[in-house]
């Protein structure tokens, strides 16, 4: 099966969007990239089957990433996810947020830009 190379990039931070953008398309990735979560979650209500994996940054002001993960995975239960954070990750904050939805990695920021492609691929491939 061919990897679906298609990627959502969702970040309220307008420059670290268009960094990953950047940086994926250099790779050969389809990047579409959102600094507004609402506008992400309709563009992919329309295009969910188009793509392979979607990066979400945890805080964002207009809805959190862990509510916009609930909604990617009602719509789409198997699109890969990537949760994005300069935070750490709390595993009890993360099972309260999210339950039972699965998430499939954790991109720590700052990241570089070998380990984020290497997390993505593997996700992919998975």
């Amino acid at each position: 099966m061919p990897l679906n190379k298609s990627i959502l990039v969702v970040d309220d931070e307008f420059d670290i969007v268009n960094i990953i953008k950047h940086i994926l398309q250099k790779q050969g990735f389809t990047t579409y990239a959102f600094t507004d979560p609402l506008l992400a979650l309709e563009h992919l209500k329309t295009n969910s089957k188009s793509y392979g994996l979607v990066l979400v940054d945890v805080r964002m002001p207009a809805m959190n990433g862990f509510e916009l993960v609930k909604r990617i995975k009602s719509m789409h239960p198997t699109i890969k996810i990537l949760l994005m954070s300069a935070f750490e990750f709390n595993d009890l904050e993360l099972s309260k947020a999210l339950s039972s939805i699965k998430i499939d990695g954790y991109v720590q920021k700052p990241v570089s830009t070998k380990e984020l492609i290497n997390i993505i691929e593997k996700n992919l491939q998975n």
